[in-house]
Parts: structure tokens; C-alpha cells; sequence
């Protein structure tokens, strides 16, 4: 019987999408996270997350767009999702995390991981949390493009 690669498992419940089925408005967010704490990395990007500014600038403003492109096709064919304009207004925050730039055959490629946090609630004593992220570093508009293929088979999209 093949075992699973060691690394690979994960606790039950983590990196599923289930939470955000009903949840409509979602805040995109792209930089270059600081974090150098390794103990508790979640909990250190997602304070960087919550402290950040939505709108990006400079060169991550060119990969934000790449990115919204993607979702902004998504949300016009299955309207199931729409786009916050600010962290108070979004159920959840799509973040993507800049690790570095590739250049390949002339032309750059930003690569990182992508997150999904959901908010918390004071009232259910929940606190924020990544419930969703990529399974590897990868390419912008693949990490988009994964997520958007998990959102489609949660919410029964075709």
C-alpha cells in the first residue's frame, strides 16, 4: 500500500474552501509579506494582511491586475462572488504573497503563494485564519487560476 510523502498530510479541515461557500465579497491583496517569524507564520501573515494597504503599488500593481483580471471573469460569469473595496466591506481576503520575480525568455513572472483568510467574529469568538492556500509556489495566474477551479467545484460552477 502507497503512504503518503512525509510533509504532505494535513490536519482534517485545513485548506478547504467550505467555509467561504456562501460568503459573496471577497478583497484581493497582493505585496511582498515581511514575515520572518517561521514559529507561527499564518498567524504573522495574517497580522501583515489586516494591517495592509489594499490598493498596491508600484510593480505589484501589475500582478494585482493579472490576478483581478482572472477573478473579474470569474464573478461576471457565475456572479456567485463580488469584489470588496475594503477590508470592512470583504467576508474574506484573497492574498497573494510575492516571493520573488523570474525572468523567463524575456519576460518576468511573479512567483509566491496564494492565501485565503477569512475574518473573524468577535461575537463567535472566532479569530482570522487561513483556511485555504496553494499547494506549492507558483505563478500568479496559476494560484488565481487554482482557486477559482476550487471555488467552481464548491459551489457546483460548471
Amino acid at each position: 500500500m502507497a503512504q503518503e510523502p512525509v510533509g504532505e498530510s494535513a490536519p482534517a479541515g485545513s485548506n478547504s474552501l467550505a467555509e467561504v461557500r456562501h460568503m459573496e465579497s471577497a478583497l484581493l491583496v497582493v505585496f511582498k509579506s515581511r514575515v520572518i517569524d517561521v514559529t507561527d507564520r499564518e498567524r504573522a501573515i495574517i497580522q501583515d494582511v489586516l494591517k495592509a494597504d489594499p490598493k498596491p503599488t508600484g510593480r505589484y500593481r501589475w500582478v494585482y491586475s493579472q490576478m483581478a483580471q482572472k477573478l473579474n471573469k470569474y464573478i461576471r460569469k457565475y456572479k456567485s462572488l463580488y469584489a470588496a473595496k475594503t477590508l470592512s466591506d470583504a467576508d474574506y481576503v484573497i492574498y497573494f504573497n510575492v516571493v520573488e520575480f523570474r525572468r523567463i525568455l524575456y519576460s518576468y513572472y511573479p512567483y509566491g503563494e496564494l492565501f485565503v483568510i477569512v475574518k473573524g467574529s468577535p461575537e463567535t469568538l472566532k479569530s482570522p485564519r487561513v483556511i485555504w492556500r496553494t499547494k506549492k509556489m507558483s505563478v500568479a495566474e496559476d494560484a488565481i487560476g487554482d482557486l477559482i477551479k476550487d471555488l467552481k467545484i464548491l459551489r457546483g460552477e460548471s
